[in-house]
């Protein structure tokens, strides 16, 4: 049992390894880049929440689903929301109706990622436990700010 243990740990720590020199890596194709940010946090999520294999087999196709419908309206909002200001003169060209509007729809985004939100959570609820979902929460939230400080990192360096 603990060889097995031992042989997991050491299979995360060298897919740790292996992933974070290919975020290093200056390869300049945007898609390469998502695809290794997503196999990094697919990563760092299994290691920290230690799935049995069953729930493993269960979560991942519904975390992905959820994940690619959050990054779909978090991206498609976003560049809507941003050619409107740019299609109304910059943000300092609204009036207060047009800027009331405009978050009115971020307001709506907000509250479409909340209910995308608590739908997944109902859905693994019914195989992991609560501990374990907030667990992911936590393990996220870890993951994004990782993110953050290796690209803040890596942009110091290119200026």
């Amino acid at each position: 049992m603990k060889f097995n243990k031992m042989k997991k740990h050491l299979l995360l720590l060298f897919t740790f390894v292996f992933l974070s020199s290919l975020l290093n890596a200056q390869d300049g194709h945007k898609h390469d880049r998502h695809k290794k940010i997503r196999a990094y946090k697919v990563a760092h999520i299994t290691e920290k929440l230690n799935f049995t294999s069953q729930e493993a087999e269960k979560f991942w196709p519904i975390y992905n689903e959820y994940n690619d419908q959050m990054m779909k309206l978090h991206r498609e909002e976003r560049y809507k929301i941003k050619k409107r200001i740019d299609k109304l003169g910059g943000i300092d060209k609204l009036t207060e109706d047009q800027a009331k509007e405009i978050l009115g729809r971020i307001t709506d985004v907000e509250t479409k990622r909340n209910e995308l939100k608590s739908s997944f959570f109902n859905k693994v609820s019914k195989f992991l436990s609560y501990r374990k979902i907030l667990k992911l929460e936590v393990a996220e939230h870890e993951f994004n700010r990782k993110l953050l400080r290796k690209l803040r990192g890596s942009k110091k360096y290119k200026h």
